[in-house]
């Protein structure tokens, strides 16, 4: 190996120690070399060699790490010596920081986190598209399709279920469950810890289906995880069952908690293809698969499509313009919020850039303050390069003071947004301050050091260090440092301008959608949902499981009604704006269509008497349901203002008949029209909707959610209304009570969850630009007070030197609220084509730049003032 091997070898050390060493090295080397080579032993050389790279591999850390304790503590030599501007730096960094991971623990949460699930990328959700609108499958559209699709390892069925324990000493608890085909736990790769899966004579009719499979929190609380509850019988919703699994713990099956409100039980599917609810238009079967190795969505989607136009020309009555819709199921589940949280990442991004560009102002100041040190330095032989060291390591140490002050802060935002953060956005609970995001927190404060070391280093220039030495250090401040400083004060007032504009259209946005009228007064009533289950609401004819549960909500509403306080109480099957969907064919007898899938879908509701009246919906003709329409009456039905204007066009409604489902049900004759109730939300109009009576429904209708119109606060009718519940039938347990008001307000949660957060960045940014420009226009003010101090000498006013200098301030705060407005509308495009329009009210962005504008001119307002009772004559005997 040639000698030069060895002078490339010493690049592992500093360069001062090269410098200083080198030489030496290289001899004591070289001689040690010609030694061995002299003796004739190769091995000598070899071990030579060996033994050089191992000693400068152990000693160039140390070196290393020793010029870096040395910059170290020069750094924080001079935090001592500037602490006000230190701490404002760090501040601004702990703003920027905290923020952004703050932020990045929520989307790593909700959007980034790999799914709970044995290869997530495979798993699709499977939809039925009638005339290009998705559905669910029938029961045998599921069977047809899963026999005969080649695209799938795994097709599977689930529905909604619920389950009521009641035995033994604790309270009866009622849990969400899930309904699912035997190969449910293949397909998204989870088995139970305890026990088995499902098997295929299981998920068949008959008694082996009365198994269940528990959830481990469930497992937990209601058996005290006993492990001796597997094949045990326990009684669930008054029905014998043998517990033959339980889930492994910590599981997020999004699933189960997005579609099916956190299922704790699941149930075979067990379906009889003869059954009236297996048929295939009995569209209510969400339906899900793994896809085969090689096998794209775009491809299984394709083959499905082609089946279902198979299954439309064998069953035309049965299908219309049938075709298939298949997602990937990280895009079913977490497509919807992710705009809103890549918007709310975007902010902060912004804010960070604002903070960063404060901490660049400070570190320019610091290296004007410096030029005549770094001018020394450079003139006693220290390279550049090791000035750059130097003031790299000063900005990264700068930057990991910032980053570990926004750790705490930015920990209990996290535990706040996790708590307490909106429903809609799926895992948000599992958000948490992580080794993931102490990386990018790391991450960042190194290149933000890195960014705004640049702006030092641009003090190293050899006229900078030449003019320093020759005491033009101490010269009027210059116009390319001012313009840079001015640029970062424009920038930063651009950016806080598209933060504040931004959250303030989204408020707006939000307060218009709330302000929408959803057409029933949700003030002072109190929600709660309730499953009248047990076996005596399932024993007999249907007529007298349907009598059976009439007369049981008929009692507990009246007790209800009977409590002090308490101005009115009805039940509905499915609460407008709670989010559940009930949609069924409707048909006008008269009219009916040759194909009955042609007929339009209309939300179906099942009421109590009184139910118009508590939630105070409008009559608009007719009447409303009553106690006289029971089981023994003439069959009614009563529509909304959208149904009769778009069925019944130019014609009065009242007296047709309607069929809900097929057409071979039972007729119901239009008694009333009330007016449009907001159901799918309040930023969509409602469409066409019939309200029949609980007692006059084809089946016994057991989950019901209860509405209580009270005469003061909800929450207090709350305790008083579940007793009553518990003195009719302790074995029916309540859940879901809340006020009315929070049900339709999370309907917008999502929105107001990023508008809070967009808010609070945008307040951070403009405090972080008028504390920015106040600190550069005061430097500004110091630097040129001998040429203030001049033109006061000379005769200007007090009055001009304050106007010129608040000129010189607000002309950056003018040009950043010019590229703010052109910035805010690009951004409005952005957030528009992401599902969040500003609209056109030009009052947000007004609002943002008046508020900025006023800011800038309080900003500039005490360094004028300072700047106009400069003493001339103290300022020119300082020079």
């Amino acid at each position: 190996m040639p000698p030069r091997a060895f002078r490339w070898l010493l690049h592992l050390l500093p360069r001062e120690f090269r410098e200083r060493y080198g030489r030496d090295m290289e001899a004591a080397f070289e001689a040690d070399r010609r030694s061995a080579a002299g003796r004739g032993a190769a091995l000598e050389t070899g071990r030579l060699w060996m033994a050089t790279v191992v000693d400068l591999l152990r000693t160039a850390p140390g070196e290393h790490l020793e010029i870096l304790g040395r910059d170290v503590r020069v750094a924080l030599r001079g935090w001592r010596s500037r602490p006000v501007p230190t701490a404002a730096a760090v501040a601004a960094l702990a703003i920027g920081i905290g923020a952004n991971v703050a932020t990045f623990a929520v989307v790593d949460a909700v959007l980034l986190a790999p799914l709970d699930y044995r290869d997530a990328d495979r798993l699709v959700s499977v939809k039925e598209t009638s005339r290009g609108e998705p559905s669910n499958l029938g029961y045998l559209s599921f069977v047809d399709t899963a026999g005969r699709a080649r695209a799938f390892t795994d097709l599977v069925a689930a529905s909604q279920s619920t389950a009521t324990f009641s035995e033994g000493d604790q309270p009866a608890e009622r849990v969400n469950g899930m309904r699912v085909s035997r190969q449910y736990f293949d397909m998204v790769g989870v088995r139970p810890r305890l026990g088995r899966p499902f098997s295929d004579a299981e998920d068949r009719p008959g008694e082996a289906r009365r198994v269940a499979i528990l959830s481990d929190g469930l497992w937990r609380r209601r058996f005290a995880a006993d492990p001796g509850v597997i094949g045990r019988r326990v009684l669930i919703s008054d029905v014998p069952m043998t517990v033959v699994g339980v889930m492994p713990p910590g599981v997020d099956d999004l699933i189960a908690s997005r579609l099916y409100r956190g299922a704790e039980v699941w149930f075979p599917l067990g379906y009889d293809p003869a059954a009236p609810f297996a048929c295939r238009t009995c569209r209510h079967l969400a339906v899900f698969g793994r896809l085969a190795p090689g096998v794209s969505a775009a491809a299984a989607e394709r083959e499905v499509s082609d089946l279902f136009a198979e299954f439309e020309r064998a069953h035309p009555t049965e299908y219309t313009q049938a075709a298939a819709r298949v997602v990937p199921l990280r895009e079913v589940f977490l497509g919807p919020v992710r705009p809103a949280l890549f918007l709310l990442w975007a902010g902060v991004a912004l804010l960070l850039l604002v903070a960063c560009a404060n901490v660049a102002s400070l570190q320019l100041l610091r290296a004007s303050e410096r030029t005549a040190d770094v001018a020394v330095r450079a003139a006693l032989g220290v390279t550049r390069g090791r000035l750059a060291r130097l003031f790299v390591t000063e900005s990264v140490l700068l930057s990991a003071a910032g980053t570990l002050a926004g750790l705490a802060p930015a920990w209990a935002a996290v535990r706040l947004i996790a708590t307490s953060g909106p429903r809609e956005l799926p895992r948000l609970a599992s958000a948490a301050l992580d080794g993931r995001a102490i990386a990018v927190a790391v991450g960042i404060a190194v290149a933000s050091g890195l960014v705004f070391a640049v702006v030092p280093l641009r003090r190293l220039s050899r006229g900078a260090t030449s003019d320093a030495l020759h005491g033009a250090g101490r010269r009027t401040e210059g116009t390319g440092a001012w313009r840079f400083r001015a640029g970062l004060v424009a920038a930063n007032v651009a950016m806080a301008a598209v933060l504040l504009a931004g959250a303030a259209a989204l408020t707006r946005n939000v307060q218009r959608i709330l302000a929408v009228e959803p057409g029933f007064e949700p003030g002072h009533v109190l929600t709660l949902r309730l499953w009248a289950g047990g076996a005596r609401f399932t024993k007999g004819e249907p007529s007298e499981a349907i009598a059976t549960a009439v007369t049981f909500y008929t009692d507990l509403l009246d007790r209800v009604r009977a409590l002090p306080g308490v101005e009115t109480a009805a039940g509905v099957t499915t609460l407008p704006l709670g989010g559940g969907v009930d949609a069924y064919g409707l048909h006008i007898v008269g009219r009916f269509t040759a194909n009955p899938e042609d007929a339009p879908m209309a939300d179906r509701f099942v009421v109590t008497p009184g139910f118009f009246e508590t939630l105070r919906v409008p009559l608009q003709r007719g009447r409303y349901l009553g106690a006289g329409d029971g089981a023994g009456a003439t069959r009614v039905a009563v529509i909304n203002r959208a149904a009769a204007d778009e069925l019944f066009p130019g014609e009065d409604p009242l007296g047709h008949q309607v069929v809900l489902g097929g057409q071979q049900g039972d007729p119901r004759t239009i008694v009333g029209i009330v007016g449009d109730v907001r159901h799918q939300g309040l930023d969509r109009p409602a469409g066409i909707q019939v309200y029949v009576p609980q007692a006059q429904w084809a089946w016994a209708e057991t989950l019901m959610t209860l509405v209580v119109r009270t005469a003061g606060d909800p929450l207090a009718l709350a305790r008083p209304v579940r007793e009553a519940v518990l003195a009719l039938d302790r074995s029916q347990p309540v859940t879901d009570i809340e006020p009315y008001d929070t049900v339709v307000a999370a309907t917008t949660g999502t929105r107001r969850f990023v508008a809070t957060g967009l808010t609070v960045f945008g307040l951070l940014a403009l405090l972080l630009a008028v504390v920015g420009l106040y600190g550069a226009l005061s430097v500004s003010v110091e630097q040129r007070r001998l040429e203030i101090g001049i033109r006061l000498a000379l005769g200007a006013r007090a009055g001009e030197v304050r106007g010129m200098v608040l000129s010189r301030g607000l002309r950056p705060v003018a040009l950043g609220l010019g590229l703010g407005a052109l910035a805010v509308a690009g951004a409005s495009r952005l957030a528009a084509a992401q599902g969040y329009p500003a609209g056109t009210d030009p009052g947000p962005l007004v609002g943002a730049l008046a508020l900025l504008a006023a800011a800038g001119v309080l900003a500039c307002l005490v360094p004028a003032w300072r700047a106009g009772h400069v003493d001339p004559a103290r300022s020119l005997r300082a020079e």
